[in-house]
Order: structure tokens, then sequence, then C-alpha cells
């Protein structure tokens, strides 16, 4: 059994696609930051002195740190038999629970959201790390319950999964970070799929989901959350916040036209400021400025095509435990990515949900390469044992 282990072990690799895609992206990301925040060009620069005046390197600079904080981190998380991972979620759950408690109590509000710690220019969004949480959690729960009954059908056990997402969501939804808590009912929604969930409760859930989001508009949700609704629907109720955003994202992109204006070029309203939170929030509006249709289809592609080779590892991974871990990641990557491009297009509430990868920021850098870690942990060792 030994010598059999060693050789599949010989045989298995990292995955290629992932890293390859997650580097082309890392790396457009940040080109893509020094276009959008540089001064605006006039077409007179004719030497490198002239075009490097123009450039802005602070968030450039801060996004390489990240980067590099993040691989710091993605690397022993790679390296670690993700079967390690288990004595640690409770851990990770608990320390995750607490820092979105503590943020209730002594959070400073950021466009209307108690979500980070700010340590002088850099900030912490424990919300982020807890996405990391909750897959591990569900993951090793979805795993012993099909372990034992084949799939996850008693009351009980998918109760006790839904409690691991209660306490998350609502916590969060008490920041008033409603983008991040759909995050979290994407990852539930995707794992309990993973692990067999009974028919029963996915239509029991469909229709409370349906008789409960009338009653969630007008007795939770507050003035302001309504409003985002409404605006969602019509951006023109609110010119000077969110529609605004939104209706200057839209023409902005519309702006870009087929191929687009370029990078670094003259002309183009992004280097401008004419969209607010052009780095973060709306930076696919800058994409489309710059590389038109065809340059924001190819990088939808990638995004599509680094979600489908995770899918098909998934798919192929044998062991439970593993198989929920990466959809869990690819429900946390999805439904960033349809948030984010989807509140530019104005067919998604501004949500303040970044684009993975590409958007400024540390926190969700960091689980989202926590993610490609796991990501290519599964693979590794899912190819040396599924045949043992």
């Amino acid at each position: 059994m030994k010598k059999d282990r060693r050789k599949l072990e010989k045989k298995a690799h990292i995955d290629v696609v992932t890293v390859v895609i997650v580097a082309i992206l890392l790396l457009f990301g940040l080109v893509t930051l020094l276009n959008v925040l540089s001064d605006p060009f006039d077409g007179t620069e004719e030497t490198f002195e002239d075009f490097t005046s123009r450039l802005n390197f602070e968030y450039f600079g801060r996004q390489a740190g990240n980067i590099i904080i993040s691989l710091i981190v993605l690397i022993p998380v790679a390296l670690l038999d993700y079967e390690k991972y288990k004595p640690f979620t409770k851990w990770v759950y608990l320390v995750g629970i607490i820092l979105l408690a503590i943020l209730i109590i002594i959070g400073e509000s950021t466009r209307g959201v108690f979500g980070w710690y700010k340590f002088g220019t850099r900030a912490f969004q424990p919300s982020e790390i807890c996405k990391i949480a909750l897959i591990l959690s569900l993951s090793k729960h979805s795993a012993q319950v099909v372990a034992k009954r084949g799939k996850m059908s008693r009351f009980t056990d998918v109760l006790a999964a839904f409690l691991m997402l209660a306490a998350l969501f609502v916590l969060v939804a008490l920041q008033g970070d409603f983008g991040t808590a759909l995050v979290y009912v994407a990852i539930f929604v995707a794992i309990m799929f993973a692990a067999k969930i009974s028919w029963g409760y996915v239509l029991g859930g469909a229709l409370t989901l349906g008789i409960s989001m009338p009653l969630v508009y007008y007795f939770v949700l507050n003035n302001s959350q309504k409003a985002r609704i409404r605006v969602f629907l019509d951006p023109t109720l609110d010119l000077l916040g969110d529609g605004f955003n939104v209706i200057r994202a839209k023409e902005v992109i519309g702006s870009g036209g087929f191929w687009g204006k370029g990078y670094f070029t003259a002309g183009t309203l992004t280097q401008t400021g004419y969209v607010p939170e052009r780095h973060t929030d709306f930076i696919f509006s800058g994409i489309g400025e710059g590389l038109g249709f065809f340059g924001a289809i190819i990088l939808c592609l990638l995004y599509f095509i680094l979600l489908f080779r995770w899918l098909m590892i998934a798919i192929n991974t044998k062991d439970m435990y593993g198989r929920c871990l990466v959809v869990g990641c690819m429900a946390m990557l999805l439904t960033h990515t349809f948030e984010n491009i989807g509140m530019n297009l104005g067919v998604m509430p501004v949500t303040g949900i970044p684009l993975p990868l590409i958007s400024y920021g540390g926190s969700n850098m960091l689980a989202t390469m926590i993610c490609v870690g796991i990501v290519l942990s599964v693979h590794y060792r899912s190819n040396s044992r599924r045949k043992l």
C-alpha cells in the first residue's frame, strides 16, 4: 500500500490551469489599478518621464504588498494536506464570530458598514476571512454527515449546517453588509448541494424564501437598504448616490465601444474620477472603457475557465470533504464575480462587493488566495488518493 501511495503521489501535480489564470488576473489587476488611478493623460506625453509622471504608484504598491502577503499564506495552505485543516476549523470559525461581534460594538462606519478594523492607512475586514471559516466548517460537517448517512437528509444535520450560516449571516447583516451576507448564502447552498441534500429541504427553503422576502423588506430592512433596492430598479431615484454611481459606470463602459480606448491614453473618463470607487467596487467600468466589449468578454472568459476548472476538480474528487471545499471556494468566487460585474452593468444592486483578484483590497485578496490554496491542495492530494 505504501508503494502504491508513493507511486500515485509522484503522478500528482499542481493544477497549472489555476496557477496560470490566477497569475494573469493578478498581473492584469495591478496594471488596471495603475491605469484607472493615473492622472489623466492628455496626449502630450513624449518622453518616458512624461509618461511615468502621470502614474500613481500608491495603490499599486499597496496592492502588490497585499498580493505578496496573500501568496505567503497561500503557499502553506496549498502544501498542507487539506485533511489537516479539520483540527483548526472550529477555532477559525470561533475567532471569526468574535471579531464580527466586536465590530458591531466598537466599529466605525465606512459607507454605512461597520466592517473594518482600521490600522492607519490599512484596514482588515473579518467578514472576508469568515467566508473561509464557513467553507471549512460546512465542508467538515457535510463530509461527516455523508460518511454516516450517505447524504444530507436528517433535519438535525441540515439545522446544524444552517445555524453555522445563520450566526455569520446575522452578524454581518447587523454591520449593514448585505452583499457579503449573500455570499455566505451562496456558499451554504453550493455545499449543501454537493453534500446531496434532500430535495424536500430545497423546496422548503425556496418556499420559505419566497414568503419571507416581502416580510424582510417591510419589517427588517432599514430605510437606506430599502432605498438601495428601489435605486436598483430605477437608478434615477438617487442621482447623488448609488444611482449616480451605476449610471456613470454604465456610461463609462459604453464609451469604450467594442475595442476600448486603451490603457494609459488620453480621453478616458475613468482617470478623471468620473466614476467613484473606480479602484474597488467599480473597477470593471474602467476595464470596459479601456479594453471595450472585447476585453471585458476576455476577462469574463478567464473567470469562466477558472470556475469551470474548479468544477471539474470538484467532480473528480472522490473525497466528500475535498469536494465540498472546492465547491465552497467556487461559490465564493462566482458570487463575487457575478455581483461585481452585475452592479457595474446595473443588473445587480450596489453591494460593495469587489472583483476577485483585481479590485484593490487586502482582506478580499487574502480570502480569495486562501481559496486558491485550498483548491490546489485538494487537486494535488485527491489525484494521488482516489484509487487507494
